[in-house]
């Protein structure tokens, strides 16, 4: 009995060495949770009604890339690059299926649904779209710059198709994955911060 009663009375200093520990965040209520999946639609619906024009500003960005690079000298007519080739100029269209707006609507709806229940705060989730929108951009700039360089290296049907279905399927899949993980970590490096804080 006095061994179970000394041990109480040592363990109860520890919790009151934290006087401003501050209780956990309660659940957000149905409404709030239902209005939060109304922004993050809304989010995403902005980035779809925007995908032609960010399609558009790819293939501009992938025409200056490279020429920047060298690989060669390239021009962008809205969606399209076209550059020479054997004397002739070919080129390829960035399509909605080949841009990255897709790829930046899950993202942005569920930090979006996040920010409004009040998980992130609203530089968190803007940070984290950011920089998951910038890498996105860079993996599928060197995916178009990939398909370029194999049109020059083995020809435009050839390269093409080498560039295409192999070389930019690899580098996608891996820009995706990595996208994901990184979106994920600052997600939850935010949070996990931020329950430090309660609990110290």
């Amino acid at each position: 009995m006095t061994g179970t009663h000394l041990r109480s009375i040592h363990r109860s200093p520890v919790a009151a060495r934290r006087p401003n520990a501050r209780p956990p965040a309660g659940r957000p209520s149905r409404l709030r949770l239902v209005l939060a999946a109304l922004v993050g639609v809304g989010a995403a619906g902005a980035v779809a009604a925007n995908l032609r024009w960010i399609a558009g500003g790819e293939a501009w960005l992938s025409a200056r890339f490279v020429d920047g690079l060298g690989l060669a000298e390239a021009r962008s007519s809205y969606s399209t690059v076209i550059f020479p080739l054997d004397e002739r100029w070919v080129g390829f269209m960035v399509t909605l299926g080949c841009s990255v707006g897709l790829l930046l609507i899950p993202p942005v709806a569920l930090a979006a649904f996040l920010m409004f229940v009040g998980r992130v705060s609203v530089s968190r989730a803007t940070v984290c779209c950011a920089v998951t929108a910038v890498l996105l951009v860079a993996v599928n700039q060197l995916r178009l710059a990939a398909v370029v360089g194999s049109m020059r290296l083995w020809g435009f049907e050839q390269g093409y198709e080498r560039s295409h279905v192999l070389i930019g399927s690899v580098i996608t899949t891996l820009g995706v994955v990595g996208s994901a993980i990184l979106f994920v970590v600052l997600l939850t490096r935010g949070r996990a911060v931020r329950n430090a804080d309660h609990v110290t």
